[in-house]
């Protein structure tokens, strides 16, 4: 009992993670619209989990010691760190307080297909589980984070703007080949599990209004796709950039990168964030062209 109150109130000494009840999920999506781009995605799968109760996944969370009174609800002002535990580990705060959850996580004993977020608490976490879990697919250790938090004007979209459209459930056998090539190119192996899967996937990016494409006029092949595919408040994080490789060179990623920007713009997503390798040279100079700014460093640990 004694050790319980301590935790409640936060004693530097005995501070421990822990697991939330769905009663907290509030504070930590609070929590997470706070940290701007480093916590937009694991807040949009925890706002998911509030929505959908059946959602695989939680959320553990760190309190900062002394910052909550006895008896007191959780607020997010009283959270130093919170990582939501789906399908992926996503760290979420200060960085160095992430090792501390690898003994949480063992004790959970989920199974996870990656480790995603700031370079610094994926490697510490790491440390802490790479003797109990499987050896990494693959650890890109240095993605830079870019935000724009700028609008840009929508009439240098130009034509592409209306070109650019949400997709809509007719798409999904032409837009599936792009998914999976975007996938395959960016990490290396195609997507893993069932080929019925990766379908669902992108079957509920469009479902959700997600997954916007810029098809050519013959509607016979996607000339660039990207997903607006983590929000959080009036922050989205986009996802799954891709150019047809037939069209490259030609400024269709810098064109179509602006025409979503002012679709997300429109529907009151006004900070746009993303992530990328650090190799992906060419994919760096079109984000830095339309704007964006590094704002962080992000680690990838694929199992």
């Amino acid at each position: 009992m004694a050790d319980a109150r301590l935790l409640r109130l936060g004693s530097p000494r005995r501070a421990r993670p822990r697991t939330l009840s769905r009663s907290e999920y509030p504070a930590a999506v609070a929590f997470c619209q706070a940290q701007g781009a480093q916590g937009v995605m694991a807040g949009h799968r925890i706002s998911q989990a509030m929505s959908f109760p059946a959602a695989v996944g939680e959320v553990w969370a760190l309190e900062r010691p002394g910052a909550r009174r006895l008896g007191q609800a959780l607020r997010s002002e009283h959270l130093q760190t919170v990582i939501w535990a789906g399908g992926s580990v996503m760290p979420v705060g200060l960085a160095e307080s992430a090792a501390v959850f690898a003994a949480l996580a063992l004790e959970r004993g989920g199974r996870y297909t990656s480790l995603v977020g700031d370079a610094v608490a994926v490697a510490d976490l790491w440390r802490g589980l790479e003797t109990a879990w499987p050896a990494p697919r693959a650890y890109r250790a240095n993605q830079p984070l870019l935000a724009l938090t700028t609008p840009v004007p929508p009439a240098s979209a130009g034509p592409v703007q209306t070109a650019l459209r949400t997709a809509t459930p007719d798409l999904l056998n032409l837009l599936e080949p792009a998914c999976r090539a975007m996938f395959t190119e960016e990490l290396g192996f195609p997507p893993p599990g069932p080929q019925a899967a990766y379908r669902a996937h992108v079957a509920n990016q469009i479902e959700r209004q997600a997954l916007l494409a810029w098809i050519d006029p013959a509607g016979r092949e996607v000339i660039f796709k990207a997903e607006l595919g983590a929000t959080c408040g009036p922050w989205v994080q986009v996802q799954g950039v891709w150019t047809n490789p037939a069209y490259r060179g030609q400024g269709i990623a810098k064109a179509g990168m602006i025409a979503l920007i002012n679709h997300a713009s429109q529907r009151g997503l006004t900070h746009v964030c993303l992530y990328v390798n650090d190799f992906n040279l060419p994919a760096l100079a079109v984000y830095r062209a339309v704007g964006f700014h590094q704002v962080g460093t992000w680690a990838t640990i694929m199992l």
